[in-house]
């Protein structure tokens, strides 16, 4: 494997090296340079002319040639061409530039600033159309105080920064104070989330930033799961419903919500004094709900809507005149 890693170094060291000299380079200053004998340099040489797209054409590939004692290289149209973008894609690019600049989401203000100006110049003499088609497109952008939020959970997650927030859930209008260890921070389905572990329910969590009420540092630090992939979650447990989706409410008892532990559906969770629940979850049809819920036998309850409280009736006859 050794011997593997020092080839491609050597091989990543060649070509820029040698192509940037159009006189050449000798053979044997090159191995000396690098370290290996006449041999093995000739021979990663040739190893070298083979570099090019699997179903392109001769002039697509590296011209690496030795000719009186002096290695010289060539590179292909593909690398020296420069970037050549289209004015949509010089659009796309500036607005996703924009959207983060101008939202007040991200520290990098200055960074992003430069970024655009780097992106017009490139662009040549399709940029002001680009920039046309950019300026003529509505970015929608969040509240201030979302805005705000978003800014210092992207530092808080960057830096491992403990925070508290005060958070009101969806069927709760009063906030909770939770103190999250921030992982990280994703848009999904028009509004943006931080995904975070909560100290109050000692679990992974997610929560909505427009619903965040306040948030302050507590000043400590936290250490992030080497484990923890936030592109993994955001795939795994976020969930778009669909238009046919309906929202049904579950109660759970104690004993249920003991049961479950960290095993949660994707869902709103509102906990009760008494360690009772209620469970807010999207549905596409009934099937998986009332199968849910009957594992969990009279511990947990449909509440609503009524289609799937009939749902849960007819699948209970159905399994009585089963096993009668």
């Amino acid at each position: 494997m050794r011997d593997v890693s020092q080839k491609l170094r050597r091989l990543l060291f060649i070509v820029p090296y040698v192509a940037k000299r159009q006189e050449g380079v000798p053979v044997e200053q090159l191995a000396e340079l690098l370290g290996v004998d006449r041999d093995e340099l000739l021979h990663d040489l040739e190893l070298l002319s083979q570099v090019g797209p699997p179903d392109g054409d001769p002039g697509e590939y590296l011209l690496v040639s030795v000719d009186e004692g002096r290695v010289f290289v060539e590179l292909a149209h593909r690398l020296t061409r420069p970037l050549r973008l289209t004015a949509a894609e010089g659009c796309s690019l500036l607005l996703g530039i924009r959207a983060l600049r101008e939202s007040g989401i991200a520290p990098f203000d200055d960074a992003m600033q430069s970024a655009e100006r780097k992106l017009l110049v490139a662009l040549g003499r399709d940029a002001s159309e680009a920039e046309s088609l950019a300026t003529s497109t509505i970015v929608a952008e969040p509240d201030p105080a979302t805005a705000r939020h978003l800014r210092e959970l992207v530092v808080a997650a960057r830096t491992n920064k403990r925070v508290e927030i005060g958070y009101a859930s969806a069927s709760r209008h009063q906030a909770e104070q939770r103190p999250i260890d921030p992982y990280g921070i994703v848009h999904h389905a028009g509004e943006w989330y931080v995904v975070a572990f909560c100290h109050k329910r000692g679990d992974v969590r997610t929560f909505r930033i427009d619903r965040i009420a306040e948030l302050r540092s507590t000043g400590e630090a936290f250490e992030r799961p080497e484990t923890f992939d936030l592109e993994a979650y955001r795939r795994e447990r976020l969930y778009v419903p669909s238009a046919d989706a309906v929202t049904v409410r579950v109660r759970l008892d104690a004993v249920a919500v003991n049961r479950i532990g960290a095993s949660w559906p994707v869902g709103e969770v509102t906990m009760h004094d008494d360690g009772a629940a209620e469970l807010l979850v999207d549905c596409e049809g009934m099937e998986w709900v009332t199968g849910w819920v009957l594992q969990l036998g009279r511990h947990a309850e449909i509440l609503e809507p009524r289609e799937a409280r009939e749902a849960m009736r007819v699948r209970i006859a159905r399994i009585r005149a089963e096993l009668a």
